[in-house]
């Protein structure tokens, strides 16, 4: 009997010293257009791939610098020392402590989820011009990707 394992995502933040491993293939992605990510991000919204915790292992993890910018939600945002770019974010605690990767930091994109939602639309920047729910407001879209999280356990 041949056994499948899953293959290892790998990626880095933009300059590569901060590295990580996934050992499962994510199934949950979102785009966010609050005001922290565009300030956290530099860009007009963060396309975000999210797993659990667990299944991340970081390299060169001490070259993170990790930042609380506004409770809630209590998201603790890594900038690699590096290059100053984004690398991972973790939020939620235990078996429900969640890690929010930058799309963009994917070595490959191919066995990524689509985006599934936008979340805080009402502080857009740049019109989305796709078909994808748009969530505005602080209590929608939390509860919106509170319900992604929940059917992605």
């Amino acid at each position: 009997m041949t056994s499948y394992t899953t293959p290892k995502l790998h990626g880095a933040c933009e300059c590569g010293t901060c590295a990580f491993e996934l050992s499962v293939t994510p199934t949950t992605r979102f785009i966010c257009h609050c005001t922290i990510c565009q300030a956290f991000t530099g860009k007009p919204y963060a396309d975000m791939t999210i797993v659990r915790a667990k299944h991340l292992r970081l390299i060169n993890a001490d070259n993170i610098s990790f930042k609380k910018y506004r409770p809630p939600p209590n998201i603790d945002r890594g900038l690699c020392l590096n290059c100053k770019k984004p690398v991972v974010e973790f939020g939620g605690l235990g078996p429900l402590k969640w890690a929010f990767i930058p799309t963009s930091n994917f070595e490959s994109k191919v066995l990524l989820p689509s985006p599934q939602m936008h979340l805080f639309y009402n502080r857009h920047v740049k019109e989305a011009l796709d078909n994808l729910p748009k969530h505005s407001g602080y209590f929608r879209s939390q509860i919106a990707i509170s319900k992604m999280l929940i059917q992605s356990f």
